[in-house]
């Protein structure tokens, strides 16, 4: 019998090399006495030595029987012992060709886990990529997108000016017409006065030319009739001329009037692209930020070595993010060409008020030289119309024609007085001629056409807007302004918070049925709630009913002394309390089983904690009873290193090593588990070994973690 000491009854390892030596004995190798023995050990004795035994020989052939005892019991061992030694050499066949098997597959799993390393490796590197192609696409586009605000507010202030300045014009030019149609009501009354005179001329000229059919006349006279016909005549062309200039100027007020509608209904498109834009700027917004979320769910770090479920995981979520990747630049490119599609219409709206701003400014400049040229048209009318009744006096005062050839006074004097009124008149003429001259100097000069004040006014105006330092116009009242949009804003307060509250009353029901009216679907949530308080209040009076019967049952019943209740309830009280029973029950297994996915969850994590810190995976068996831990720093499977440790009561239990590498841990073992009596520092020198060796073997080739 071998002694063993309680820690090793206690703690005894599952796989030893314990091998028993046995020598088989011979028959030649057993000492036996031969005295008193002729022949054999067990030979009959002759007639000569019959007699008793002596002690000696009794001893001899005890000894005899149990060395032969011991022989047979040596040659069973010796049996026993081949037959074991076969079956262990069988199972050492076995075992190696398992080994083999689980070599071979240990390096087909490993060629395996680095191609799937590899390949997740490249797919992340391909996705990092991806993700800061997005990235850098992202920021790209918010700066674009601010450069699109900046435009859009500098578009913005610009149209607002030349809105400003386009009404400015057009009053002015709306005044502009009003004088010129003031100045044509003015010209058909001088034309009117001018058909008058030009009638008393002709009346004046026939009676004259009655009175001088006697008499010849002379090549002066001719000449002067003549030169007033050419003159009379002109002036009537430059009367129809103005009549028709007067007939274009109004063709062209209205024409102004409509560019003004074009150019309101403009603005008003540039508006609703104005707010088109910012709807579709902040759609993109939140397209990318969701993107972005998606993108940073989806490229979280995974464990480094991912079970099945980890792996279909990462692939549906690789797809996802695949399918999310592709939507995202489906829509990043519809939205680029849709916000390309508006930044080309703003340029043609921008376009088109520029270009109309431009027609009405040259609009203006030539409704400017009109209104001049009119004036001086006038001014010239007005100083012939002074030479005709200049010459009509003169006429009158010569005296009227005599019928019957009467002569007239000094055909002399008459003659010189008609000469000196050519001279005038053909002074009068060289000073318009002049005038005229004058007057298209300073049209070409770009001068001339408005009052200096107003012109100076208008450059400095156009100087500030250049420069960006505009200021309102002065006669704008500033103050009144700014409180009419502090009303504004305080009244659109208030009917936002009216808004709020009715839409809050008509979410909770409170309303006024005689004034308001409520139209909501069919399936909502307050007709559900509805519903239900309805079936429970119908299920309440029910059971009520139920119960006032069994009262009325039961004070009918006449009650004996000694008898006791029936103890009957009614049926829908019973009914209602199973229900309530159901549903308690139905919640509290909805409770303990969220309550087990918690605890799963967190000793997973807990697991995962002790893992990470101490280097032992720690896993339990279903009772509870054993315990198993594996090294992060062993190897995997039969070569590595397996912990198991059993309880069944009390503080006492059993540890057991598995694997290639606990041959080499039997010293430590003894050391900290028999001597010392501390599982911790077992473990502690067990990480400190397996970190040294695997480091080591990693150092000089050895890959055999995964």
């Amino acid at each position: 019998m071998s002694s063993r000491s309680p820690l090793d009854s206690v703690f005894s390892p599952v796989q030893r090399d314990a091998h028993v030596p046995s020598t088989p004995l011979s028959s030649s190798s057993i000492p036996v006495p031969t005295s008193g023995l002729s022949s054999s050990y067990l030979g009959k004795r002759g007639a000569s030595t019959a007699g008793p035994d002596s002690a000696s020989h009794k001893r001899a052939l005890s000894s005899v029987t149990a060395l032969q005892s011991q022989l047979l019991a040596a040659e069973r061992r010796e049996a026993e012992a081949n037959d074991r030694t076969e079956d262990m050499r069988v199972e050492m066949e076995r075992l190696k060709s398992e080994r083999r098997v689980l070599h071979d597959g240990e390096t087909l799993e490993r060629e395996t886990g680095e191609a799937r390393e590899r390949e997740w490796a490249n797919e992340r590197l391909r996705l990092s990529t991806q993700l800061r192609e997005l990235r850098s696409q992202n920021s790209t586009l918010s700066d674009s997108l601010q450069k699109m605000q900046s435009d859009h507010a500098q578009l913005a202030g610009q149209h607002a000016s030349l809105t400003q300045h386009s009404s400015a014009e057009l009053s002015l030019l709306a005044s502009r017409i009003r004088e010129i149609e003031n100045e044509r009501d003015a010209l058909r009354g001088w034309e009117r006065r001018a058909k008058g005179l030009s009638i008393e001329l002709e009346e004046e000229r026939r009676r004259a030319a009655e009175g001088r059919q006697r008499e010849a006349e002379s090549a002066e006279d001719r000449r002067a009739e003549d030169a007033l016909r050419k003159e009379f005549r002109r002036q009537g062309q430059q009367f129809t001329g103005y009549q028709s200039r007067i007939a274009q100027l109004e063709a062209e007020n209205s024409e102004l009037r409509s560019k003004r509608k074009e150019a309101e209904g403009a603005d008003r498109a540039r508006q609703n692209v104005e707010w088109t834009l910012k709807e579709e700027i902040k759609t993109l917004q939140a397209q990318l930020e969701r993107s972005r979320r998606d993108m940073d769910s989806l490229t979280q770090s995974f464990p480094a070595t991912p079970t099945s479920d980890d792996h279909a995981t990462l692939q549906s979520r690789l797809a996802a993010m695949s399918a999310l990747h592709a939507e995202a630049t489906n829509e990043l490119a519809s939205k680029d060409a849709e916000i390309r599609g508006l930044q080309s219409r703003l340029s043609e709206q921008s376009a088109s008020a520029l270009a109309l701003s431009r027609e009405l400014s040259q609009r203006n400049n030539e409704l400017e030289r009109e209104v001049r040229w009119s004036k001086e048209g006038r001014a010239s009318a007005e100083r012939r119309e002074k030479l005709l009744q200049k010459e009509l006096d003169a006429t009158r005062e010569a005296g009227p024609s005599m019928p019957g050839g009467a002569s007239f006074g000094d055909q002399s004097a008459r003659v010189k007085q008609l000469e000196g009124l050519v001279e005038t008149y053909r002074a009068e003429l060289g000073e318009i001629q002049r005038d005229s001259r004058e007057v298209e100097d300073r049209l070409t000069k770009k001068a001339g056409l408005v009052p200096q004040s107003a012109l100076d006014e208008a450059q400095g105006e156009i100087s500030k807007l250049k420069a960006g330092e505009w200021s309102p116009h002065p006669n704008i009242d500033i103050e009144a302004l700014d409180s009419t949009i502090a009303q504004l804003t305080s009244a659109n307060t208030t009917l936002d918070a009216e808004v709020n509250d009715l839409m809050r009353r008509v979410a909770s029901g409170e309303y006024n049925p005689a004034t308001e009216r409520c139209i909501e679907l069919r399936s909502n949530p307050a007709s559900k709630v509805h519903a239900v308080r309805t079936k429970q209040l119908e299920d309440l009076r029910t059971e009520n009913d139920a119960l006032l019967q069994r009262l009325k049952s039961v004070d009918k019943t006449p009650v004996s002394p000694g008898a006791e209740g029936a103890g009957l309830v009614p049926r829908e009280s019973f009914e209602r309390l199973s229900r309530e029973k159901e549903d308690l029950e139905r919640a509290h297994a909805k409770r303990l089983l969220r309550l087990k996915e918690i605890f799963g969850m967190k000793s997973k994590e807990f697991l995962e904690a002790v893992y990470s810190l101490l280097g032992w995976r720690i896993k339990f068996d279903e009772s509870g009873a054993d315990i198993r831990l594996t090294s992060m720093y062993a190897p995997k499977g039969k070569m590595g290193l397996t912990l198991k440790f059993a309880s069944q009561e009390g503080h006492f239990g059993t540890m057991q090593m598995t694997g290639a590498m606990a041959k080499g841990l039997e010293e430590a073992r003894h050391f900290w588990i028999t001597e010392r009596q501390s599982v911790p520092g077992f473990l502690a020198q067990v990480t400190t070994e397996m970190f040294e060796k695997t480091t080591i073997g990693r150092a000089a080739g050895y890959v055999g973690l995964e």
